[in-house]
């Protein structure tokens, strides 16, 4: 659990790098909370979007969906990293990230 809250703490200093490879570690499957391990996920999918990488951004945030659809619908940086990808997103992901508003009920463009 400390390790995965490293990850928050190091995308609060704004050290992507440092978040990254923590989250890159980390091993969430024997955590028992569906929801802290989808929050987790949320978090590495932060970890990566300050860094720009969006795809591994939106496979992450399909997985803390898939793992716990309610942490990842009303999560902020999740609803508002997929309208911010509704726009800019490559063509390559575009279509995942619209399935991916669908489902967490926000309006992609």
């Amino acid at each position: 659990m400390v390790d995965a809250y490293a990850i928050t703490m190091n995308n609060d200093l704004m050290c992507a790098g440092t978040a990254v490879s923590m989250a890159e570690r980390i091993d969430l499957a024997p955590m028992p909370s569906a929801t802290r391990r989808s929050f987790h996920m949320i978090e590495s999918a932060r970890a990566h979007s300050l860094q720009g990488e969006s795809i591994a951004v939106v496979h992450l945030l399909k997985k803390a969906y898939d793992v716990s659809p309610e942490t990842a619908r009303f999560n902020r940086f999740t609803r508002s990293a997929v309208m911010d990808l509704s726009t800019s997103a490559s063509a390559m992901i575009r279509d995942d990230v619209r399935h991916l508003a669908r489902k967490i009920g926000v309006q992609a463009a």
